[in-house]
């Protein structure tokens, strides 16, 4: 048998369903057992009226058999009979009403000694006269014994029907109040449970996409496996979100590709220089060969592989830069060591805008856990913001300190024009560009605003109109005694 969907995997929709229909349920069940209760009730009000009148009928017997005997009246007689029939015709009407044992027999008793007091009153008032003279062997001392035991069964079955009538208004007193709190309550867990459920996963949908907003692709874990619309909408959340950490990456490769392009012919003038002193050399080696002495061919040599190994390091240096980073590539390195990585890539084309760079870099900073290519496209994206702001003839300081040995703290600073109070709020949008269209697609800062949140970091800026702007990034030390690692030179 398939339980219902509250204890079993069902939609938030079907559980909705299922749980109207039992409580509509429940209600119908409780409504037709508060009518039983109140029509058996009403039953038993009804049996007691008339169980008062029979017993009301039994004293009057009594009282008129009492005037009999004091003589008081001859119509005490017929009045006596009349009793006696109400009585009877009670007890005839009476006699389907009682259902339970004890209520029978305490009954046929009561008919019993009724026959039996009738029966003796007949004998003792024939005629219409009674003999009163107490004889030992007279009805009229016969009947005052037969009339007390008819008054006492009379009395002991009044007793026992209000006994039950209590019985009964306090079932009728469970079903009303103590049922309907017991159910409530149950209903009150059951239904709690299922929106604490509810409420648990959409408050991690909510900070899932906080998260989301402010760069951190973290999937949402799944605690909960009911396969409802909310475990759905998590599900393509977390689908989105590998979908635009996939996205990001990519847009991180073409910021490369794109920062390359920018100083592709400082790279092309930078690797031009050693390519003619090598040119050079060889040439020179070629013409006086036979001239020259074999220390002077020596120095020429070394000369032509120093060229080489330059031209090498620029390109390996251009090579580390554009590949494509893993994710899983966070290891511990140093900031001085990245950032004279990244300021070699793109010193020579500063220097063709006649722009100085200025590196206030203290040595040997304290690490932070990272991945080298991406924080290098962080700092160059800054330099290159920079050199974009100043144009041509300006200076760009790149400034690098430890901040109470939690944070290293990197300064890009530029002479540029600055930045307007009103757009430093959302220059880390993305597509937000103060540059013209076709210069910027509003993409670079928000990359970096990115890649420094990944790395646990933040970024700040300062900027006035006129003096210059100066973005500031905190990444946190990384500490690691067992780290025997010495830094890159």
């Amino acid at each position: 048998m398939r339980l219902p969907c509250l204890f079993n995997q069902c939609t938030i929709r079907q559980r909705l369903i299922q749980l109207n229909t039992f409580t509509m349920l429940l209600i119908v069940t409780l409504i037709s057992i508060f009518t039983y209760q109140l029509i058996s009730l009403e039953k038993k009000l009804v049996t007691m009226e008339k169980v008062d009148d029979l017993f009301s009928n039994i004293l009057e017997v009594r009282r008129y058999e009492k005037n009999i005997m004091l003589h008081l009246d001859k119509e005490n007689v017929t009045k006596a009979r009349q009793a006696l029939q109400k009585t009877g015709s009670s007890l005839e009407a009476l006699s389907p009403q009682f259902n339970e044992l004890s209520e029978k027999k305490l009954f046929f008793d009561l008919k019993e000694n009724f026959s039996r007091y009738k029966a003796i009153f007949d004998r003792w008032c024939a005629d219409e006269e009674c003999v009163t003279n107490l004889a030992p062997d007279d009805d009229s001392l016969h009947i005052r014994e037969a009339g007390q035991a008819l008054v006492d069964n009379g009395a002991a079955l009044v007793h026992l029907k209000r006994k039950h009538i209590s019985k009964g208004f306090k079932g009728a007193l469970f079903w009303l109040t103590f049922m309907p709190v017991v159910i409530f309550i149950w209903g009150a867990i059951l239904f709690f449970s299922q929106v604490k459920s509810i409420l648990n996963r959409l408050s991690s949908l909510d900070q899932g996409t906080k998260n989301l907003a402010a760069g951190d692709f973290k999937i949402i874990p799944v605690t909960d496996t009911s396969p409802d619309e909310i475990s759905r909408l998590i599900a393509n959340f977390n689908q989105m979100v590998g979908a635009l950490q996939q996205k990001q990456e990519e847009l991180v490769q073409s910021k490369k590709m794109a920062s390359i392009g920018t100083f592709s012919s400082g790279i092309a003038h930078e690797i031009n220089n050693p390519l003619n002193n090598i040119s050079l050399s060889t040439d020179i080696i070629l013409e006086e060969f036979d001239s020259l002495e074999e220390e002077e061919i020596k120095e020429i040599l070394n000369d032509i592989m120093t060229q080489t190994d330059r031209a090498s390091k620029i390109v390996k240096n251009l090579l580390d830069f554009s590949r494509t980073p893993s994710s899983s590539e966070m290891q511990p390195v140093y900031i001085d060591f990245v950032l004279h990585k990244t300021t070699d890539l793109i010193s020579n084309e500063l220097r063709i805008h006649k722009i100085i760079l200025q590196k206030d870099i203290r040595d040997r900073l304290p690490q932070t856990k990272g991945n080298l290519q991406k924080l290098q496209q962080v700092f160059l994206n800054l330099i290159i913001n920079a050199e974009q702001a100043i144009g041509d003839y300006g200076t760009i300081t790149v400034q690098a300190r430890e901040i109470d040995e939690k944070y290293i703290r990197v300064n890009v600073t530029d002479t540029g024009p600055g930045i307007a109070q009103e757009n430093l709020d959302q220059i880390f949008d993305p597509f937000f560009t103060t540059k013209g269209i076709g210069k910027g697609t509003g993409l670079g800062l928000s990359v970096v605003y990115a890649i420094v949140q990944e790395h646990g970091g933040y970024i700040e800026v300062a900027s006035k109109v006129g003096e210059g702007t100066t973005f500031s990034v905190y990444l946190p030390e990384y500490h690691d005694s067992n780290n025997k690692e010495q830094q890159p030179q």
